[in-house]
This record gives structure tokens, sequence and C-alpha cells, in this order.
């Protein structure tokens, strides 16, 4: 569905397995915002581990068989990864795809059936991943899974392209994670930061003039399947014993802050506080028992 009014264009439709609405302010959008479904189309088809043709699939596939050539979308998918591996000293893991699959999250999350967490294969490490340019090279047994820096790496790059394309201002919400860029026309930016799980509950709102920024939320409330949730600790192997539901960052890019809250979700409430004010992060975590925040 699009729409327009006198200042901006708004495209709302689903993918990556998300509800999704892009709107971009500017003269002449209505037409050009058409085009933000065909091109998270073009990402999905690129990056998605749940579509057995895609790229990133043709790629785990070629694990132990020396380097080759991928497209751009998922050599800077792959290098935002890497990126994310070190920004977080590895409490995001993305070569983690086997054990998502062990557990039963190798398709779609509404079709995710019971599994069973005993026998989990082992986790690579990301030194089995080398990027050259566009030249990819996985060593045997690493199978990569972007987990939800897909998600805000795909709003960066939508809204990249809009402001490249002489647009005014951009917001992609893309599951509920949020990347802006420039300005919202005369008005300024306010992104609430819901409570997962209480959805008509405002936690803090993010307010800024302009500019880019993310805010992205990492949760178990929301992906949950026979005991089990998505929340992977890579330090064991296993499903994360976090004391935190849910970790809202606000960074400077979407990948960035999906790896942070990630990191966060991980490490649970007291360890993950200290992280992200070490990093001077704007937060909001919540644990089993209580709400913390931080600027």
């Amino acid at each position: 569905m699009i729409t327009a009014n006198r200042d901006s264009s708004t495209s709302i439709f689903r993918a990556m397995g998300s509800d999704i609405s892009i709107t971009v302010w500017g003269t002449g959008y209505q037409e050009m915002v058409a085009l933000a479904a065909a091109r998270l189309e073009i990402l999905e088809q690129a990056w998605s581990r749940f579509r057995p043709d895609s790229e990133l699939s043709r790629a785990n596939a070629r694990a132990g068989f020396g380097a080759f050539e991928v497209s751009r979308d998922l050599a800077e998918l792959v290098q935002r990864m890497l990126d994310s591996a070190e920004l977080t000293h590895g409490l995001f893991n993305p070569t983690m795809a086997r054990i998502m699959e062990s557990l039963g999250y190798n398709v779609d999350f509404p079709q995710v059936a019971a599994s069973s967490i005993d026998s989990l294969p082992s986790v690579p490490t990301v030194n089995g991943i080398t990027l050259n340019g566009n030249q990819l090279m996985l060593s045997p047994g690493v199978a990569l899974d972007p987990g939800a820096i897909g998600k805000g790496l795909a709003g960066d790059i939508v809204c990249r392209e809009f402001m490249a394309a002489g647009a005014v201002g951009v917001v992609a919400d893309i599951g509920g994670d949020v990347v802006v860029f420039g300005t919202p026309g005369d008005d300024s930016w306010r992104i609430a930061v819901v409570d997962e799980s209480s959805p008509q509950s405002c936690l803090a709102t993010v307010c800024n003039e302009s500019g880019s920024f993310a805010v992205a939320t990492s949760s178990v409330m929301r992906k949950r399947w026979a005991g089990v949730h998505h929340v992977i600790d890579p330090r064991t192997g296993t499903v994360s014993e976090t004391d935190l539901v849910q970790a809202t960052v606000v960074a400077d890019s979407g990948w960035k802050a999906e790896a942070l809250a990630t990191a966060a979700m991980v490490l649970g409430y007291q360890d993950g506080e200290k992280f992200l004010n070490d990093m001077n992060i704007e937060h909001v975590l919540v644990s089993n028992q209580l709400v913390g925040s931080a600027a």
C-alpha cells in the first residue's frame, strides 16, 4: 500500500518476515517510494537463510571449497557481520546458522517446530570467514546467519539510497526496528520504545531534530517455541540464560544497533548495562523484574 500527502510518501508492505513501513520526505517521491518493496526483495533474495536458492544459502553450501565472488549486497552484509563480531567482542557471532537450524529455526518463524537443545553443533569462529572485496571464502563447517543485523542493514541501505536520490528525510520501520536519515520535513524525529510484553506501553521516546540514527530491540518475547528462544550465547553454544526480556539500543546505524542489542541480551541485565554504558550507548533494558535505562 502506498499513501502520499503534500510532504511525504509512505509504502507499507511485508518482507523479511516483518511488516515494513518506508516513509520518504521530499517532492515527487510517490513513484520512487514504490521501489522500496522491490529493493527489500532483492536484499532478501541475497541474504535470507530461509530460502534455499538465496545467495547466502548458496554461499553456505560452498563452505570449504575456496573463494568465490558474491554480490555487492552480500559482501556488505558479510562485512557488517564481521564488524558486529568485533564491536561486540564476539557476543554477536555470524556463524550460528547450524545451531539455529538444529533448534528448528530453519524456516520463517511462524513455521518453526519444536526441537531439542541437546547435542547442538559447536560454534565456529569468525576466523573461518575471509572477505576480500567481493571474494568470500568460508572454512569447512562455517555457515552464516545474519540474525537481526540483516533487518538493520536493510534499513540503512534503503535510507541511504533514498537520501542519495535527493530525499529530505527517510524513516524505515522494519518489524519495529527503526532507521532514520535526514529530517521529517519541518518536524523532528520521535521514536517510541515499546514494551514488548505490553505493546500498548511506551518505555521511552528517542527524540532528535535531524541526522541519522537507529533504534533496535532484541527480545525473547516474540520468538519463542517449545520453551526455547532465539538468543544464543556464543560463549556456551546454546540458548542464553539471560535475565533480560528486552534490550533496546540507539546507535548511529541499524546494523550497529541490532548487534549491540543482541550483545546486551546475551550478557544479561547487569553486564549488559556496564557494556553499553562503557560505550556511551543510549539504551533501555528490561529484566524479569525491572527496567534500566541510560544515556
